[in-house]
């Protein structure tokens, strides 16, 4: 869709590639993209440098102090500090479509109020069904106060979708939400996550970065990504014990935090030598790292399945690896690894089966080469970001017509 260059002003708070891909694509179009992003609350970079692009301004933001995830006061405080920053961005570049995703809810008002001061569309891109997470996530460590806070979150999640002049969802689940919180239906969109397919091209095992950590002969079970109160990291464990016969077999967990602090103390207390936890890679390393996977790995917690849809999940697709997930059968990127073929699914906490299909991979190894193929044909069909932008201009447009 083309007709006049739009000023567009695009927040994601977690620096995705896919956004940034967004981002790039806009401009590549002729539109003024100021891509803004978190430097400080992401652990890692998830897109690559890109060479200067006319009409792309990257601006990430950088707080004056570490993001303290776990405390939650200064959390809080840094979660708002950012929005500060953003809609600052918002009152200088004065975009006329502003477009916010991945963004903690205080943040999230203060860029949808700057966004009305300077008249800027606000769409709500939703990638997770925030005040649903916060609740549970904070019942479950404070019972009471936690749920008083949750009822907060959830009621300023839908004061923010209400007053949003656009809301894209990413999965069709999501949809009933937004229309239980009395949404108009024109105002709601669903266009599926996806990854860009240029960065992460087939690679063979045999990569310098196997080579670099041992792995081009061993079969590798590999988790790449944050880890948090929503992942179960004993299913690691279960796995590396159960392996323990198997020499040719490593379970490899790359992430940071004190959640991956934690797996590798008790990695040492058990000692699974066959359980590698390393530390996020480069953006550039990231295609060798999923292509020395056999498998690559998935876990969500059964409550966090509601609300959540793992990214990660179309990076693996676009490495064209079978997929081993420990998530809830309803849950969006479950139903698209099993509708079409691409791994094996077990329900969260069903550790029996988890261990069932983390075998069944193993010994069927020379047989799996379909559920990479199959992934690979699906990120070749699904993610083509030209049609993708497409779809963004026309909800950017239609936003802006007002209806």
């Amino acid at each position: 869709m083309r007709g006049e260059p739009l000023r567009v002003l695009l927040h994601d708070y977690g620096g995705y590639g896919f956004t940034a891909q967004l981002g790039r694509a806009l401009a590549g179009r002729g539109h003024h993209v100021l891509y803004s992003y978190s430097l400080t609350t992401q652990l890692m970079q998830r897109f690559p440098s890109q060479p200067a692009q006319e009409d792309l301004m990257l601006e990430g933001i950088r707080l004056p102090r570490p993001f303290a995830r776990y405390n939650y006061l200064q959390r809080w405080r840094d979660e708002r500090l950012h929005g500060r920053l953003v809609a600052e961005q918002v009152r200088t570049f004065r975009p006329e479509v502003v477009l916010s995703a991945n963004t903690p809810l205080d943040a999230q008002a203060l860029i949808q109020q700057a966004s009305r001061e300077v008249k800027a569309k606000f769409i709500f891109w939703m990638q997770d069904l925030i005040g649903l997470a916060t609740q549970n996530t904070l019942t479950l460590r404070f019972p009471l106060m936690g749920r008083l806070i949750g009822d907060h979150y959830l009621s300023l999640e839908k004061k923010l979708v209400s007053r949003s002049d656009g809301v894209i969802l990413i999965a069709e689940d999501f949809i009933d939400h937004a229309r239980g919180w009395g949404i108009n239906a024109a105002r709601i969109h669903h266009i599926p996550n996806w990854a860009p397919l240029e960065e992460i091209p087939l690679l063979p095992k045999d990569n310098p970065w196997a080579m670099a950590h041992a792995l081009t002969d061993k079969f590798v079970f590999l988790y790449s990504g944050v880890l948090g109160l929503k992942h179960d990291t004993g299913l690691f464990l279960a796995m590396a014990a159960s392996f323990r016969a198997h020499p040719d077999v490593r379970v490899v967990v790359v992430a940071e935090g004190p959640f991956a602090e934690k797996l590798q103390a008790q990695v040492h207390a058990s000692a699974l030598d066959n359980l590698m936890l390393l530390p996020y890679q480069s953006a550039a390393a990231y295609p060798q790292v999923l292509a020395s996977a056999d498998v690559l790995m998935t876990i969500l917690q059964a409550d966090a399945s509601v609300y959540s849809v793992p990214s990660k999940v179309y990076s693996y697709i676009c490495a064209g690896r079978p997929q081993l997930m420990a998530i809830s059968s309803e849950n969006a990127a479950a139903k698209l690894v099993t509708s079409r073929q691409m791994g094996l699914v077990s329900g969260p906490g069903d550790i029996n089966a988890w261990l069932a299909n983390a075998h069944a991979l193993y010994q069927n190894r020379y047989n799996n080469y379909p559920m990479g193929v199959n992934a690979r044909a699906y990120a070749e069909e699904n993610f083509d970001i030209e049609r993708t932008t497409d779809r963004f201009e026309g909800i950017m447009r239609l936003t802006l017509r007002g209806s």
